[in-house]
């Protein structure tokens, strides 16, 4: 919705106030858009992220290779509610498996979940950082 559709819904006081703040500081333009939900692909990834389990997941998991059963004790959780979590994150892409026998042990892909962190940042209208996009 632009700035000027915004205007034309408040009251007449308000438009006033507002039409009045916009000529004298020129803060905004009336034709800019205004988008206020996020991308279906950062939407995606913030209710992901949201849930304490996941993220305690992909935290401890950013710089070492765990099993499922280290990581259910570390977040003193049952080990399927665990497997249903990385399932997620796997389908995410931001975690990466491999197998040791019976076992199978994950770790965060740092690359996806710096791609779907500067998405969240271009999202919000930040330009990605140079530093991130080299690490």
């Amino acid at each position: 919705m632009k700035v000027r559709e915004l205007i034309e819904r408040l009251s007449e006081r308000q438009k006033k106030t507002v039409m009045g703040c916009l000529e004298r500081c020129g803060i905004l333009d009336l034709d800019e858009e205004i988008e206020v939900y996020p991308s279906d692909n950062v939407s995606r990834f913030l209710k992901i992220l949201s849930n304490p389990i996941r993220y305690g997941i992909l935290k401890m998991l950013m710089n070492r290779w765990m099993c499922v059963c280290l990581i259910a004790e570390a977040l003193e959780v049952d080990q399927t509610l665990v497997s249903h979590h990385l399932r997620i994150l796997k389908e995410l892409g931001i975690l990466e498996e491999k197998k040791e026998g019976k076992l199978r042990f994950y770790r965060t892909k740092k690359d996806k979940l710096r791609e779907y962190l500067n998405a969240l940042l271009e999202d919000l209208g930040y330009e990605p950082s140079e530093t991130s996009e080299r690490s």
